[in-house]
């Protein structure tokens, strides 16, 4: 007879782990919402999707894409060597970093071996790094008015000491630069701080880079808005907090020429792809890169049979990878174009006197809903519940309720801050990386949503 009892503790494991915010994503790509064909569909505004120059990549992979004879066999796990000769050296091609995330946490960490992971963060980390490897992921909640203060190295102190005591070792820390859900990057005084803090105590580093070339606003934007700025529009701008509004350049820390003043070389690893700065989510490629740890990449390596990528997507990466004159091109017209619809929803945002944290790289902006919660959790209180009178009384749990009314009536799908493990209810991540009549009719849904929905 079957029970389930007959699988193993890590399956039983499994299938206890809520899911509700990973299937709101099969939700929202899956029926994706047409004014003509499907109505009802979801308007996604919730996953990291840059969709603002589709035509132009389309037109590129049409024109490349041919398959041939090398494609119909088994390819190199690890990647093709034309491929990872057109990305950098000491690289290994995994079939997207999820899959990476889960072979890097089996190779460094025991069952129960800590990764510390600054909150607010992407909200899968937790299953990437867990669903197979059992590591223990612990959130280092850092306050946003802190992000840019070296001095939240104590953060990390703190939560290290305290697994310590109870015998549990820590094995990676990971940074993700810039910063998803915040869109900001870290400065190199943070950087140094959590380096030279992983290195006295043996700590793997990995800084996932997945959206280092979509850096939108460099340091000649923030001059020519500062010199253009009226104390007008200071007072027309929403809330914001202004210890996050200023210029940090991304730097990779592989451009580090002295990384050896801060931690042994061979305890960090990148991680990049093509999902995200070059638009190529249901590809599913990406790479780890560690030019000084070569132990590293071959206990990797020796994992990529489970990983490596269709035959037919290294050949295509490879001609893609390989037209540097169009990557130039095109890595420009991204920035661009998130510039411009990064000006656009801000400018939104700003009449709707809605708080968000200014980004600065990639397609998405961290912002402050809790007014429009406090509204629509007094339109909606459950039997016996007492109307709120402040902020303050706002919960977790409102959140997430408001969120599944959005879904599943409003039919909008934002990431909830509660996935992202945010340091109070009310905050959202929304996509801007959309064609701007598409973004405006969701964002007029959203707001005219939740104020009325009752």
């Amino acid at each position: 007879m079957f029970t389930e009892e007959l699988f193993s503790k890590s399956a039983r494991s499994n299938l206890r782990k809520d899911l509700s915010f990973a299937n709101a994503i099969v939700e929202a790509t899956n029926n994706v919402y047409d004014k003509d064909s499907n109505p009802r569909g979801v308007l996604n505004l919730g996953v990291a999707v840059n969709k603002l120059q589709e035509d132009m990549v389309l037109d590129k992979l049409n024109s490349i894409n041919a398959v041939t004879k090398k494609d119909l066999d088994y390819g190199d796990p690890i990647g093709s060597t034309e491929l990872r000769h057109n990305i950098t050296d000491d690289i290994i091609v995994v079939n997207g970093l999820t899959s990476g995330l889960d072979k890097l946490a089996s190779v460094l960490c025991d069952p129960g071996d800590a990764i510390l992971i600054p909150s607010p963060c992407y909200s899968s980390f937790n299953l990437d790094f867990s669903l197979e490897s059992k590591a223990n992921v612990q959130l280092v909640k850092i306050p946003l008015v802190e992000f840019h203060d070296p001095g939240h190295i104590s953060y990390y102190k703190s939560v290290y000491n305290e697994l310590l005591e109870k015998g549990i070792k820590t094995k990676l820390i990971v940074i993700t630069n810039p910063n998803n859900p915040l869109g900001i990057c870290y400065s190199r005084p943070v950087l140094e701080a959590i380096l030279q803090f992983a290195n006295e105590n043996s700590i793997f580093v990995l800084f996932d880079e997945i959206y280092a070339l979509s850096v939108y606003r460099n340091q000649s934007y923030y001059k020519v808005n500062e010199s253009n700025s009226t104390e007008s529009d200071k007072q027309s701008s929403s809330p914001i907090i202004s210890e996050l509004d200023k210029f940090v350049p991304f730097e990779s820390i592989l451009s580090w020429n002295n990384l050896d003043n801060f931690i042994d070389p061979k305890l960090l690893i990148v991680a990049h792809g093509l999902s995200k700065d070059f638009c190529l989510n249901g590809f599913r490629v990406g790479w780890f890169v560690s030019p000084w740890n070569k132990s590293l990449n071959n206990a990797i390596s020796i994992l990529s049979e489970f990983s490596y990528i269709a035959g037919i997507a290294d050949s295509i990466a490879t001609r893609l990878l390989g037209d540097f004159d169009f990557i130039e091109s095109f890595i420009v017209t991204v920035q661009k174009n998130l510039l411009v619809s990064f000006e656009k929803t801000t400018s939104y945002l700003n009449k709707k006197k809605v708080p968000f944290v200014p980004g600065m790289a990639g397609p998405f902006l961290w912002i402050n809903i809790r007014e429009q919660l406090f509204i629509w959790k007094n339109k909606n209180l459950k039997n016996g519940e007492k109307p709120l009178e402040s902020l303050s009384e706002l919960t977790f749990e409102d959140e997430i309720s408001m969120w599944k009314d959005i879904l599943e009536n409003g039919r909008i799908y934002v990431t909830s801050g509660a996935s992202y493990h945010s340091e109070e209810p009310g905050w959202i991540r929304l996509i801007f990386a959309i064609p701007w009549e598409t973004l405006e009719l969701g964002l007029d849904r959203l707001f005219d949503f939740i104020t009325n929905s009752s």
